[in-house]
């Protein structure tokens, strides 16, 4: 294939596809802003692009072989025509609306792809050139042209950064890319295809005559100038037209409420009063109906006569109640103005609203205010008792009401003064006071107790207006009363009702722990006895439950109980023991009253306690005491009886100790000696409690008696690995004791301490002397008591030893009471017991 390859017609044919590609532009970009001929401006840009392609391959194919124009078929010709232009029309169909996604620049770049791959294929075929590709080429070809399209349809059409500010550089630009992109297309096609001759037919349809191609190439230069002149001409007449558009609309934002909506009443524009007023964005507003702000003030035929007027093109003018985004109401005085088309029909309305919400406001509540007058006057003489007298206090004018509580007639009233109703209830300064407030012209209010003309007494709660004249001085007054009679009787029961009850609550206060909880137990509200007792401040207490006060004592079923008999509405009476802030424990006699509501169900209970915290202690008192006693008149009646044959025991068991050589049976002996000892023990802790309680008491230092206990027990401490401490602040502390009793009690609680530490340990003895009592702690390491066994240390028979009888130490707290001190345990389970001993200080 001999080709003539013909710079003139290349260059050409790019500077026809750059001046189509560039009108194409011109055209779609102008579809976005213009609201008319969008389907003329769409067909001339896709004829054009579609059009400018064709151009390229068709002067490109004959700039290499001028001779292949006589084989031209015009049928395929078209048809490659028709179908590039129908692949430009469906790439730029979604690429004119007002918001283009990224998918349909995609879709766009494709169909142009699309467009050029078929206009070349077609036409080598419409040469008669058969056609082979090389696929790399091909595929490499494909994507450029793709790549080219895409950015220039990214730069003009979906770009933000680019279309900031000026643009008139980016059209040309864009249409210089596509340029490229067709003619790399047209040459890369060319590069991968392998082209070969068809056999010429003898039916050429032009002549072998480059005259007419020129003609072809002149022809489409005029056209292609000319569609660019009028995409000019179209584009400055827009311009100008859209500037004096923004000059009218910029006025209009500056001073109105403008809304423009499409023949439907949708709006499709907006300023920003409108938006201001309504509080609703552009976003939410633009698409939809005036209904969205519509406020349900005007009826339906309202809106019917406005459409009505609209839509046969005439200009309605109205005042219209909106809505706006949180609810608010405002009113706008309206003008609609309607656009009509070719056909004199609506394609448009444009809304210029003013608002008038305040002039309404001002309006109504001048229509309110003068209805309000009818009203009060209307309301005054239905509800009050109204006079009005002259600047002398004569009666002038008086209302049924007067006539009815005074028990005067009208006649008898006018020309008198307001002394003929004078109760003698109230002083003259009352009355002077009166008439020197309303006489400088200021309104006075007050009660006065009235005498009617039958003699009885009423009181009315009076307002006495002064009317000025022009110098500020009254000229007449008008008293405006209420009668009040029964509400000052209803005050004076409610004083005595309300004295009742403070007599009330104060006595409960005065006698009384009292608390108020809510509904869920929560404590709202604690007299003073109530934080007293409890060593918790209000504050502290306030908000919590009473669980804050639980001693552990009651079990659980007891609160259940406690519970579910308030809960029914039912009074709940019981003993409550309660631990204080401070640990201290106090008993509490309880009644709990629930509040119960319209439901009959609690909303509130009032726990009204007294301390019984002295009695429970003397009960528990009387009841040990009644245990003493029980176990005195036991030790008094058998101690004798069991001493004499253990006496006798003792004496054979003794006798026969003294013949006996069998070690095994002295082994038995000695066990029955030891046991004979131990029970002779037992009898003597009777005889101890058998004893009455008055004991000789002589005056001694205890701190001989106590390290004279500690060295009687130290061998056996020793054995035990305890060790022993003496910490004596005072080495003389004299009291009046009887030493004998008193080293029992120390043997016992010493020896006690010893054997609660079997794996060894320490035990202190300190003594202290503070107001005048001596102090004495025997404190121990061992393995401590639980605070259930430690309540009942001290009763008959309770130990918490194995091989114990709990008389020890029954009898040791008896002796201690018997020398008119107090013994105080103090345990915790693995970390020691310490006894506190008591015992007043003998002075000096």
């Amino acid at each position: 294939m001999v080709l003539t390859f013909s710079p003139v017609l290349l260059i050409f044919a790019i500077a026809l596809t750059m001046m189509a590609s560039y009108t194409a532009l011109d055209m779609f970009t102008l579809i976005q802003t213009s609201k008319k001929n969008k389907g003329l401006l769409f067909i001339g840009g896709t004829f054009s692009m579609g059009i400018g392609i064709w151009v390229m391959n068709f002067l490109g194919l004959l700039s290499e072989d001028m001779d292949r124009f006589a084989t031209y078929q015009i049928p395929l010709t078209m048809l490659s025509m028709i179908i590039g232009v129908a692949l430009t029309g469906m790439a730029f169909v979604s690429l004119t609306v007002n918001k283009v996604k990224f998918s349909s620049l995609v879709f766009g770049a494709l169909f142009l792809t699309m467009a050029v791959f078929s206009i070349h294929i077609i036409g080598m075929y419409s040469m008669k050139i058969s056609l082979g590709f090389d696929p790399v080429i091909f595929i490499v070809s494909g994507l450029l042209i793709f790549c080219s399209f895409l950015f220039s349809l990214w730069m003009l059409f979906y770009s933000k950064n680019f279309n900031m500010g000026s643009s008139a550089w980016l059209k040309p630009v864009s249409a210089g890319i596509i340029t490229a992109a067709v003619v790399q297309g047209h040459f890369l096609l060319k590069r991968a295809s392998n082209i070969r001759d068809t056999p010429a037919s003898n039916n050429a349809l032009f002549p072998d005559d480059s005259f007419i191609v020129y003609l072809v190439m002149f022809v489409a230069f005029l056209i292609f100038g000319g569609l660019i002149i009028s995409s000019t001409l179209i584009s400055k007449k827009l311009a100008a037209a859209d500037s004096h558009l923004k000059d009218i609309l910029a006025a209009l934002d500056a001073s109105s409420i403008v809304g423009i909506t499409d023949r439907d009443g949708n709006l499709i524009e907006v300023n920003d009063k409108f938006l201001e007023i309504t509080k609703y964005t552009r976003e939410e507003i633009v698409g939809k109906n005036h209904r969205l702000m519509n406020s349900g003030y005007h009826s339906k035929e309202f809106f019917k006569e406005l459409w009505d007027t609209v839509q046969s093109g005439k200009i309605w003018h109205g005042e219209v109640c909106n809505k706006s985004k949180d609810g608010s109401l405002y009113w706008v005085d309206t003008t609609i103005v309607p656009f009509l088309d070719q056909k004199g029909k609506p394609y448009q309305y444009v809304s210029i609203r003013s608002d008038i919400t305040a002039r309404k406001k001002a309006e109504e509540e001048l229509l309110d205010r003068h209805k309000e007058i009818s009203d009060i006057t209307f309301a005054l003489n239905q509800s009050s008792i109204v006079a009005i007298t002259d600047s002398r206090g004569a009666i002038t004018s008086v209302n049924d009401k007067f006539c009815e509580i005074s028990k005067y007639s009208r006649e008898e009233l006018i020309g008198q003064d307001h002394r003929i109703l004078n109760s003698g209830t109230h002083s003259k300064e009352f009355f002077m006071d009166l008439w020197r407030t309303i006489g400088n012209g200021n309104v006075w209010k007050g009660e006065i107790c009235n005498r009617a003309k039958d003699g009885k007494l009423y009181w009315v709660d009076t307002t006495i207006v002064p009317f000025l004249n022009k110098k500020g001085k009254p000229y007449q007054y008008i008293a405006i009363r209420s009668d009040i009679t029964n509400r000052k009787t209803a005050e004076e029961n409610l004083k005595d009702s309300l004295k009742e009850i403070s007599d009330y609550k104060f006595a409960l206060d005065q006698s009384s722990i009292v608390a108020i909880t809510d509904a869920q137990g929560k404590i709202i509200s604690v007299n003073d006895n109530f934080c007293e007792i409890s060593k918790y401040s209000r504050e502290e207490l306030i908000g919590q439950d009473h669980n804050i006060l639980n001693s552990g004592l009651h079990p659980k079923e007891f609160f259940k109980e406690l519970w579910r008999t308030i809960g029914q509405g039912d009074v709940w009476k019981g003993e409550i023991r309660n631990r204080a802030k401070d640990g201290s424990f106090y008993w509490v006699d309880t009644t709990i009253i629930p509040f119960l509501n319209e439901k009959g169900r609690p909303y509130q209970y009032v726990a009204i306690r007294n301390d019984i915290t002295e009695r429970k202690q003397t009960e528990e008192m009387l009841h040990r005491q009644d245990k003493l006693a029980a176990v005195g008149q036991l030790a008094a009646g058998v101690a004798h009886e069991i001493r004499n044959p253990l006496t006798s025991m003792r004496g054979y068991a003794e006798f026969l100790q003294l013949d006996e050589r069998d070690p095994e049976r002295l082994e038995f002996l000695n066990i029955i000696l030891d046991e004979i000892e131990r029970v002779n023990g037992i009898v003597e802790d009777f005889m101890v409690l058998a004893k009455p309680k008055a004991v000789e008491l002589e005056e001694k230092n205890v701190v001989p008696v106590i390290s004279n206990v500690l060295s009687l027990l130290e061998f056996e401490a020793l054995k035990k690995n305890v060790k022993l401490f003496f910490d004596n602040a005072h080495e003389i502390i004299q009291i009046e004791c009887d030493e004998n009793r008193l080293k029992q009690v120390f043997l016992n609680f010493v020896k006690n301490g010893i054997e609660a530490m079997p794996n060894g340990g320490e035990l202190h003895v300190k003594t202290n002397i503070r107001d005048n009592q001596v102090q004495i702690a025997i404190q121990d390491t061992g393995v401590g008591i639980p605070e259930e066994k430690l309540k009942k240390l001290g009763e008959p028979f309770y130990t918490t030893k194995k091989n114990g009888n709990g008389l020890g130490l029954m009898v040791s707290f008896k002796i201690i009471e018997s020398h008119n001190g107090k013994v105080f345990v103090e345990s915790e389970p693995n970390k020691g017991t310490t006894f506190n001993i008591v015992l007043p200080a003998k002075i000096a």
